[in-house]
């Protein structure tokens, strides 16, 4: 008996409990605190991308279906099925641009229309959410939101370009301060438990205050998670080997080492599955899907999160015949997403065009480390699994930021300045132990509570 199965490409992860038989969306209703032990491989692989891979988890006997893996129910026991990859016969096809807005409109407008209520739509300003703001028919349903990441947010190039899209299609729009969210680590936990690192918190801070504009209000959330991929910006270099398999994970820093944390060797989960792909790997768009899916375990927070609120939540690009006909536009087209530039263009929302004055800058972390207090990582707790000297490293960095450091970051955060410090070799060793401490406080969470039980 089929109990559940992977979706295409990760979303709704489903976790089971190889010795409970338990399963389901939420890790933490699958985790047995009474007989929790730590998968060392399971936590080593966690630490390196941020969130659970490989279909492992941190815990030892707590798993999670993979794309077109099902789970079973036969003699009395849990069995993974692994099932034919379809969605590789898709990839050869051709698509034209007009075919692919006549299906996110359809798509976009057949779920608006689903339900009577208003529609929130985070809008960063870029290509995604510019989109969906665009094609949505009735804009005055539309509730837009955006946060900046400037030490000005009013300044950030997602602000501006988010309040001049909304003005020019007259959709109501507001600004979103962002700056103390670390402090909802705990949500988080109770959510994503430790197969997810504590990176997204801001968003719980973003629909806190979303909330508060709201009030009783339950709008439906139209998401842009993952457009950006399948549009023509993920380019993921080849797969050579196991090892490689990092690449997929697409993290830009938002994790910790395993290396410098435990020095375990995760090799034996990712070779089989290497064995199963490798073929497949040589083709581009099979690696932009297999980065997609090995990510989905954490990009599905900007859904979930304000599901948490009340506010349930969909995108098109988690739509495979969305995403394969995008994926299966001509290459020269998809270069610097030419063929949505020329879509804007024509429809006078092609900013980048146009003279405005903003910042690239992206200082919010860095921004909250100075507002709200850091409690140092348990040393003596997670001592059992990772090295006390980088948990040293980590407590020293995020609880001593001096003068110096202040400045470090200031020039460090400064676009054109950044990338000339990182050529000349300088690291942002705030900002990386500050992404291995909210990688590792779901573990220091985990640990306690099995503890506590």
């Amino acid at each position: 008996m089929e109990l559940a199965k992977g979706n295409w490409v990760g979303y709704a992860t489903v976790f089971y409990h190889e010795k409970t038989g338990k399963y389901g969306t939420q890790i933490n209703d699958v985790i047995d605190y009474s007989t929790l032990e730590i998968d060392r491989q399971g936590l080593a692989a966690y630490l390196d991308f941020g969130y659970s891979v490989f279909g492992q988890t941190p815990v030892k006997h707590v798993k999670y279906l993979l794309p077109y893996q099902s789970l079973r129910f036969e003699d009395g026991k849990l069995r993974v099925v692994e099932g034919e990859d379809l969605t590789l016969a898709k990839l050869g096809g051709k698509s034209t641009e007009k075919d692919v807005f006549s299906r996110l409109e359809k798509d976009v407008n057949s779920w608006a229309d689903g339900f009577d209520s208003d529609i929130i739509v985070p809008t960063s300003g870029g290509f995604d959410s510019r989109l969906l703001n665009f094609l949505v028919k009735d804009k005055s349903k539309i509730h837009a939101y955006t946060y900046g990441t400037s030490a000005n947010q009013s300044d950030s190039r997602e602000v501006v370009y988010a309040k001049l899209l909304c003005k020019r299609l007259g959709i109501d729009w507001k600004r979103i301060d962002l700056g103390q969210f670390n402090h909802f680590e705990k949500d988080w936990y109770a959510i994503f438990g430790p197969s997810v690192g504590a990176t997204g918190t801001y968003q719980m801070e973003f629909y806190t205050k979303i909330q508060e504009e709201l009030g009783s209000q339950k709008p439906h959330l139209l998401s842009g998670i993952i457009g950006d991929a399948w549009a023509g910006s993920v380019r993921v270099s080849p797969i050579l080997d196991a090892m490689d398999y990092l690449k997929l994970g697409y993290t830009h820093g938002m994790n910790a080492n395993s290396k410098d944390a435990m020095d375990v060797d995760y090799l034996p989960l990712v070779e089989p599955i290497f064995d199963r792909q490798k073929d497949a790997l040589k083709d581009d768009k099979f690696r932009v899907v297999s980065a997609m899916r090995t990510k989905m375990m954490m990009l599905q927070y900007l859904i979930s999160v304000p599901e948490t609120f009340g506010y349930e939540g969909y995108s098109p690009f988690i739509n495979e015949d969305i995403a394969m006909s995008m994926l299966n536009l001509p290459e020269e087209r998809k270069q610097q997403r030419q063929w949505q530039r020329d879509f804007f263009r024509k429809n006078n929302i092609l900013f980048e065009e146009e003279k405005h004055t903003f910042t690239y800058q992206n200082s919010l972390n860095f921004f909250t480390l100075l507002n709200e207090r850091l409690e140092p990582l348990d040393t003596s707790l997670l001592k059992e699994y990772i090295k006390p000297a980088y948990l040293e490293w980590i407590n020293q960095k995020i609880t001593q930021i001096g003068t110096a450091e202040r400045l470090f970051q200031t020039l460090m955060h400064t676009p054109k300045v950044k990338g000339v410090m990182k050529m000349m070799g300088f690291k942002n060793n705030l900002i990386n132990a500050y992404f291995a401490y909210v990688t590792l406080k779901p573990i220091e969470r985990l640990l306690k509570i099995r503890e506590n039980s």
